[in-house]
């Protein structure tokens, strides 16, 4: 059995999709951004309807100087409430406390989703795919807040999917009130082989370093 990976994606590019991997399912992502971070997924479908990962990984990995390494891993749950039909989205509860970029004071610059609800449709037609997505959450960094996310993947064939996403990023005191916009093109190869490359911070909503930035994504699925 192979699944098709671009249509098992985890994430659009920073944001989660709407998708929990089946029973037996692992994913395995390795993260390379900007400042020298690198970060590694691991995710596995427990049952058909819910599935557990984990991510660690450290600021400055890459290039000179020492690396910062994150002070604890992340932890990712998925559980599939309602699963998608002919006419209805799919319903998903989640946690996520893997954030973004160097780890600061209790949080990450991007914060992590935390607690999270998500629905989530796909619409065909042959040759293309598009799935869109929308999610609410709450996270628990920075004495806590509420934000919201969205994406969008189209599939063409099977070979490349187009990705964008964007958070407005409510009441953060380290941006500039635009939200965070990225956009990624995905390229599948053997089916269960994906290389991804993005452009971050569309809109130049940091305060920091990291406006417009880049970012590759290497990753592996398979069935045990």
């Amino acid at each position: 059995m192979v699944v098709l990976l671009f249509l098992c994606s985890l994430y659009f590019i920073d944001q989660p999709s709407s998708h929990v991997p089946g029973h037996a399912v692992y994913d395995v992502k390795l993260r390379l951004g900007p400042e020298g971070a690198v970060l590694g997924f691991f995710h596995v479908g427990i049952w058909d309807r819910l599935s557990l990962g984990v991510s660690y990984g450290a600021s400055n990995l890459i290039g000179a100087g020492d690396p910062e390494f994150y002070t604890k891993p992340g932890i990712q749950i998925r559980i599939l409430a309602i699963e998608e039909g002919f006419v209805y989205p799919s319903l998903i509860f989640g946690f996520d406390n893997q954030g973004y970029g160097p780890y600061d004071e209790g949080r990450y610059e991007i914060m992590s989703k935390g607690l999270y609800c998500q629905t989530g449709k796909t619409f065909g037609t042959p040759g293309i795919e598009f799935m869109p997505s929308i999610g609410f959450n709450y996270s628990f960094e920075e004495n806590g807040r509420f934000d919201m996310f969205l994406g969008v993947m189209t599939q063409f064939g099977t070979s490349a999917a187009l990705l964008i996403d964007y958070s407005p990023n409510f009441n953060d005191n380290l941006d500039q009130n635009r939200g965070y916009m990225n956009l990624a093109l995905k390229l599948i190869f053997y089916e269960e082989l994906f290389f991804e490359f993005a452009l971050r911070d569309l809109l130049d909503n940091s305060v920091g370093e990291q406006q417009l930035n880049r970012l590759i994504k290497i990753g592996y699925e398979q069935v045990f």
